[in-house]
């Protein structure tokens, strides 16, 4: 059953920025590498608790931001009539140069996982507007297949399709 959890993640998001823009950035001593990884370390306990364990994906996200791996397949909807998608030059696992190409996308024209909310600047203020998604299928463009985008957050919905993995309901659960 398809499911359009854009809100919760929207809500996730808003945590995120909250816990490094009041808690990390206004100190200068936070922002560090160590700092810097473990805000991502607590970023991906807070996915797990609040994402994947509402649509019953148990697991740990193993490395963050840098994708969630199998756990939970997440798509990504188009929701405005034409969007620019910012292609990483390079293959997923390595350095990143966005924009490689930049291509114009329409709904129902690929295949987008949702990857990782990202920013630019990882030491400064963060918003998180950007989504990176993984590309699975564009119909027009199969060279980028395979390859990392990103995607502005509000021109897109964020679904969970559970038959595609074949998941169990999620579970109630009383600590």
């Amino acid at each position: 059953m398809k499911a359009d959890y854009t809100p919760l993640f929207i809500r996730y998001r808003e945590v995120a920025r909250l816990v490094w823009n009041l808690g990390f950035w206004p100190d200068p001593e936070l922002r560090t590498v160590q700092s810097i990884l473990a805000f991502e370390d607590a970023m991906a306990r807070l996915f797990e608790g609040m994402i994947l364990l509402h649509v019953g994906c148990g697991g740990r996200v193993e490395r963050w931001p840098s994708g969630l791996g199998e756990p939970a397949n997440f798509r990504i909807a188009i929701n405005a009539p034409e969007v620019e998608l910012r292609v990483d030059r390079y293959l997923p696992g390595g350095s990143h140069e966005w924009g490689t190409p930049t291509l114009k996308i329409l709904p129902d024209s690929c295949s987008l996982r949702f990857h990782c909310f990202m920013d630019w600047d990882q030491s400064g203020p963060r918003d998180y507007r950007l989504i990176q998604v993984l590309i699975e299928r564009f119909d027009e463009r199969p060279d980028v297949v395979g390859r990392l985008a990103l995607l502005e957050l509000d021109k897109c919905e964020i679904w969970f399709d559970d038959e595609d993995r074949g998941a169990q309901p999620r579970k109630e659960s009383w600590l």
